[in-house]
């Protein structure tokens, strides 16, 4: 059984206390799936009939391209919903195939129960409607800074401002990660990340972490 202190930490029980939780539980079906190591959580267009929250483990989304090469999308992990735009609407296909890359827990609410959470608590249906809209957004700046026609420099650069802090920079992917991310190649995406080190625009600070000057930008 999941602790309900961890599951009261993720962004879709937010406001929501223990108590409530307990309750909703309590008022609806649901089941805990285990998850393990290279499983296939979803194929490509496979139906998702539900709410899925990763409970522990991450889950990598990819697609394959047409000439048999993987593009990663992205990955998901503690507290990650699975498909959240496609639980409602006429079209329930997943785009994506889903690989477990450490394994864990999936929660699953079925489409029925879901609506009954929905109108036992109000907190709850917001923080869905939330998760949905704040996903869209993602995903429509996502498509916009790395699918256009950005260099890989200028891409590389936005990857950088956006995970920025007090001029720290911590990249949340690895090389291989991030060239598929982009649809770059990893020799490409490595020789544009030592230019910007050569040009004194990032400095390392250890493993995936640099500094960032944004006087050279």
């Amino acid at each position: 059984m999941f602790e309900l202190k961890t599951l009261a930490k993720f962004k879709l029980f937010k406001e929501i206390d223990e108590k409530e939780l307990i309750e909703l539980l309590k008022k609806i079906k649901y089941e805990i799936k285990k998850i393990k190591k290279s499983d296939i959580v979803f194929f490509r267009e496979e139906k998702i009939d539900g709410l899925f929250i990763i409970l522990k483990g991450v889950l990598s989304a990819e697609m394959l391209k047409e000439n048999g090469d993987i593009q990663k999308i992205e990955n998901l992990s503690n507290g990650d919903i699975i498909g959240s735009a496609f639980i409602f609407g006429n079209e329930n296909n997943l785009p994506v195939d889903l690989i477990v890359l450490e394994e864990g827990e999936l929660l699953h609410i079925d489409k029925n129960n879901l609506l009954k959470s929905f109108n036992i608590n109000q907190k709850f249906l917001i923080n869905f409607l939330n998760e949905i809209s704040d996903k869209t957004q993602f995903l429509s700046n996502k498509v916009w800074k790395n699918f256009n026609n950005k260099t890989i420099k200028e891409k590389i650069l936005d990857y950088i401002l956006e995970n920025t802090q007090s001029n720290k920079v911590i990249f949340k992917h690895s090389i291989k990660e991030l060239a598929e991310l982009f649809g770059v190649s990893r020799p490409s995406l490595s020789r544009v990340i030592s230019e910007f080190v050569e040009d004194e625009i990032l400095k390392r600070d250890g493993k995936n972490k640099f500094i960032l000057n944004k006087e050279k930008i």
